[in-house]
């Protein structure tokens, strides 16, 4: 019975062993630590972007000629330490040395080490100073200005893409512009544009924070997602079938909001067949009181004669028909004044 029982004790013990806070478990528990030099200005270590650690933990840090020095200026968040910035001066040979770092936690006895390579954890700033000029043959020339100390080692992801594409296209450059051929004047574009270092300076693979954007092209209004259009369509017209029901079964509704235009033919039927067209006699207007509407007046008749320059006139009369007869005529007395006599 007691040589049974002694493998049962052994697990036991093994369990708790791992189980508690010092033991192997816990130092498999430790969050991992991420380090990047930013624009070889400074560096920063995280353990918290993942996962915010449930304690607090110490960070230490030193080349292979420096001895370990504990942070001096941590990260916090809600109280508790996720990251480092480290002091640390950059210069030409810097980031070929080798970084160890160590975090450990007396709360629960937990570590982490590891070693850095500086060289592979280089990531610049982002571009600014973004333009766009428009060349002819509908090309684009896109340029940008680094934060960067030493352009040379850099090279450039141009991102872009107008208002009618889904994605954006992507394009590398190792110069500080980059031209965009063949462009849609009827489009509006958005450029954003990335840097790394080379190969040739560096081995990261950690790209910049995207500068930008910057747009070009004709202002659009932004269009309406396709789902939301055809939704909008559907309510419109299902609103539209309950409001045509809603009129058919409430019949003083629609005699109000369309009443029944009325039929002027019955009215004057009369008009175009018992009187023809005649207005008058279809008003009852008496032929008394059409005749006060005719004219009752006259006028005289005024006789005009004409003089010559040499003397005498042309006597001008009226004949039988009303028209208008002359001849030539000799005055009996002396000329007359150089004036028209009316008679």
């Amino acid at each position: 019975m007691g040589a049974a029982q002694r493998p049962r004790r052994w697990l036991s013990l093994l369990l708790l062993l791992c189980l508690s806070p010092g033991g192997p478990g816990a130092h498999s528990s430790a969050p991992k630590v991420d380090c990047i030099v930013f624009n070889e200005d400074y560096m920063t270590c995280d353990w918290g972007r993942q996962q915010t650690p449930m304690v607090s933990y110490s960070f230490y840090s030193r080349f292979s000629h420096t001895q370990l020095e504990e942070c001096q200026d941590y990260f916090q968040r809600d109280g508790i330490r996720v990251g480092c910035r480290l002091n640390i001066t950059f210069n030409s040979e810097t980031l070929f040395y080798k970084l160890y770092i160590h975090l450990n936690s007396s709360h629960t006895n937990t570590s982490y080490n590891d070693t850095v390579e500086l060289l592979s954890r280089v990531q610049v700033g982002a571009p600014f100073n973004l333009s766009v000029k428009a060349l002819e043959n509908n090309q684009l020339r896109l340029s940008w200005n680094t934060p960067y100390r030493n352009p040379r080692c850099l090279e450039h992801a141009v991102e872009y893409r107008s208002n009618k594409d889904v994605n954006f296209t992507t394009q590398k450059t190792e110069e500080m512009n980059f031209n965009v051929a063949s462009v849609d004047p009827e489009k509006r574009y958005t450029f954003y544009v990335r840097s790394k270092m080379k190969l040739l300076c560096s081995f990261t693979e950690l790209w910049s924070e995207p500068g930008g954007p910057i747009y070009w092209g004709k202002e659009t209004a932004p269009s309406m997602p396709f789902l939301l259009q055809i939704s909008l369509l559907l309510a419109s017209f299902f609103l539209l079938i309950l409001l045509v029901l809603i009129l058919l079964r409430m019949e003083r509704v629609r005699l109000v909001l369309m009443p029944a235009i009325p039929n002027p033919s019955k009215k004057f039927e009369d008009l175009f067949t018992a009187y023809h067209g005649n207005f008058s006699e279809w008003a009852g207007v008496s032929k008394d009181a059409l005749d006060m509407f005719k004219p009752s007046y006259h006028e005289s008749i005024c006789r005009v004669s004409e003089l010559f320059p040499g003397g005498g006139y042309l006597p001008v009369s009226l004949d039988a028909g009303g028209k208008a007869a002359g001849g030539l005529g000799t005055s009996a007395g002396p000329s007359p004044s150089p004036t028209a006599n009316l008679v």
